[in-house]
């Protein structure tokens, strides 16, 4: 029963929302996607969302600005939703409402206010944080018997410090992804952030544009083994200062700037062995379903029919 309410919710949302409310201009079809839409009302709720949330003024040179993202970001959640359908996803409802918890500073009645006051549809944006949280639990699902850890290069690296009696330099680390296609300007897509990051600050700034898992939580990866890191990437966070930011980094078809938040010295006696080995697989594994979830998406894009309007 509770699998046939969830099928019903995700079907809900598709040909609901997308129409949401059922009349006038608010009701315009702007992009279809195979046999989902997406309304300019979705579209004008979720530019007000993202601009508020980073703290920008609601005006239409920013809402100008923020447009194309804010639409290939809604066509991603179409996709995401039509994949969670097909699959018959349940949500996890308990770990949507620790999200809202934690963007809300654990007053929802006042992030619900704030909503109503710009005229923005909180169901929407509540609607978002389902869809990515379910998208993760399928992400898991589909691809968790292809996400290979190598125990012993995870056993070497943990071996290798404590016989050499290392110490273990570990970052704190938030990032910015941003995923770029055939059509985008690198330059421009550089300049962006670099002005977005100087005017809402890094956290904002990963929460509205990265398109990376960590955007939920600000761009924040937590505590990172520096060993562990690509050694180009290494050396680039060694030379910064606590609270820099990274020049853009240009991996495949991502653009990536990272901030050093807080940097620690760890000497084999002060730390669990266990816990290294744990944090070491946990960051393994969160890099490979994330690389699995932008492919998985990629082919869905490519697989799916969509007219803009």
């Amino acid at each position: 029963m509770f699998k046939k309410n969830l099928y019903f919710f995700l079907t809900f949302i598709i040909i609901n929302f997308s129409c949401y409310p059922a009349k006038a201009i608010k009701n315009e079809i702007i992009v279809k996607i195979d046999d989902n839409i997406i309304t300019a009302y979705e579209l004008k709720n979720k530019l007000k969302t993202s601009i508020i949330l980073s703290n920008q003024e609601l005006n239409q040179l920013n809402i100008d600005k923020n447009k194309g993202r804010a639409l290939a970001y809604l066509i991603n959640l179409k996709l995401k939703t039509n994949e969670l359908i097909r699959y018959k996803v349940e949500i996890d409802k308990l770990n949507v409402n620790k999200q809202l918890l934690t963007l809300s500073s654990n007053n929802l009645n006042e992030f619900k206010k704030k909503f109503k006051k710009f005229g923005i549809n909180f169901e929407l944006f509540e609607n978002e944080l389902k869809v990515e949280t379910a998208w993760k639990q399928l992400m898991f699902r589909i691809y968790k018997n292809k996400v290979k850890i190598n125990q012993e290069e995870i056993n070497k690296q943990v071996l290798n410090y404590v016989q050499n009696n290392l110490s273990i330099t570990e970052l704190k680390i938030s990032e910015i992804e941003i995923n770029l296609d055939k059509n985008s300007n690198y330059k421009n897509e550089v300049d962006l952030i670099k002005k977005e990051i100087l005017k809402n600050g890094f956290e904002q700034t990963a929460y509205k544009l990265s398109t990376s898992a960590s955007s939920k939580n600000f761009g924040n990866i937590g505590w990172v083994n520096s060993d562990s890191l690509a050694p180009e990437v290494s050396k680039i966070l060694s030379n910064l200062k606590i609270g820099e930011i990274s020049e853009p980094i240009k991996e495949l078809n991502n653009l990536l700037f990272l901030k050093l938040t807080d940097k620690r010295i760890s000497k084999p006696n002060e730390i669990n062995v266990e816990e290294l080995k744990k944090r070491l697989i946990d960051q393994k594994e969160n890099e490979l379903f994330n690389l699995y979830s932008r492919s998985h998406l990629s082919k869905l894009k490519n697989n799916s029919l969509i007219e803009y309007k």
